[in-house]
């Protein structure tokens, strides 16, 4: 009613024709109102649909849950029951596990300081090894120098004296051979030997 009064109160001052631009106005606020009451009343029934689905899908959990609840809270009772029986006994394996682990520790200890005494009786055994090692090793090296130098010695021994003794030979050859041209000139020399 309200905008009835308005739209009477503006013809009354409207002489130049502004009126139908008022109406056409007023007739597209009208339909937007529409619109927007229809667009209501669908958000309205969609609303409605989803409550009524989600009833059903809370039900349907209810009756799927409800069993559900129903064993955790059976596994509930029983663990209960089972953590107080057994409590006593995780106690004394508790207790126990801290013994053993002391138990280890000074294993530990024992067995760490007999490592390291072996590893100085292993480090003084190889120290020794490798004395000994360069030990043999310089004997045989001496052996092999002293038996190649027996062997050169050997060697000079032998080819010194057969050398002198092939020149010697090769001297008495030549001096031989020399008194035996000497002998034939001699002998074709006289007057006996011309004969041959």
């Amino acid at each position: 009613m309200a905008t009835m009064f308005t739209a009477m109160w503006l013809q009354d001052l409207d002489p130049g024709g502004n009126r139908h631009l008022i109406i056409i106005f007023i007739g597209l606020l009208a339909v937007a109102m529409a619109i927007m009451a229809i667009v209501m009343v669908a958000i309205a029934v969609a609303a409605v649909k989803t409550i009524k689905e989600l009833g059903a899908t809370a039900a349907e959990l209810k009756t799927k849950f409800l069993p559900l609840l129903d064993e955790v809270m059976e596994i509930s009772k029983t663990s209960r029951v089972l953590l107080q029986e057994s409590a006593p006994k995780i106690k004394v394996i508790a207790d126990n596990l801290v013994k053993t682990s002391d138990t280890l520790m000074e294993t530990s200890r024992v067995a760490r300081g007999a490592m390291q005494r072996v590893e100085v009786t292993v480090s003084d055994a190889n120290l020794r090894a490798q004395r000994q090692v360069a030990r043999v090793d310089g004997m045989v090296s001496a052996a092999l120098t002293t038996t190649a130098e027996v062997v050169e010695t050997i060697s000079h021994g032998i080819r010194v004296p057969a050398q002198k003794i092939a020149e010697i030979v090769t001297q008495a050859k030549f001096l031989g051979e020399g008194l035996l041209a000497k002998a034939k000139s001699m002998v074709d020399r006289t007057p006996f030997g011309s004969r041959s």
